[in-house]
């Protein structure tokens, strides 16, 4: 009989440790960064050679600043690597709020490929973070 109550406590205690391992797992954060609670940037063909870059981001809090920094736009060259060909710097920040979203137009060459590379920024009083993304290759 007592070799039945230790093993059922032993098997208790065990169930108890997993839980409370698993409980542990879950409250790890999926946040972006510090800064970033949620990024999204892309890219969307309109045809005839002109397409669209936009960026959907929230702050984990209010920023003092909070957009992107540039939006630099990549095209294919004949030989397979990309060349900057157009970089965006003004008009792409909200000051005092926890989300931003930006739409630019670009006007390239159609059937020619390009992507974006947006670079997300984030300002508040301790600090500041820039966050490098690209958007997919696209046929313009």
């Amino acid at each position: 009989m007592r070799t039945k109550v230790t093993r059922l406590l032993s098997l208790l205690l065990a169930c108890m440790l997993l839980f409370s391992m698993l409980s542990s797992v879950g409250a790890v954060s999926n946040r972006a960064s510090d800064y970033f609670s949620y990024t999204d940037v892309w890219a969307t063909p309109q045809g005839n050679g002109k397409f669209i870059v936009e960026f959907d981001i929230n702050a984990t809090h209010t920023m003092q600043v909070l957009g992107a920094d540039k939006i630099y736009i990549w095209e294919q060259q004949s030989d397979g690597s990309y060349d900057n060909v157009r970089t965006y710097t003004s008009g792409l920040t909200d000051t005092n709020t926890a989300d931003a979203y930006r739409k630019i137009t670009y006007y390239g060459t159609s059937g020619v490929k390009y992507y974006a590379t947006v670079v997300l920024y984030a300002k508040d009083s301790s600090g500041s973070e820039k966050i490098y993304s690209d958007t997919r290759v696209i046929t313009a």
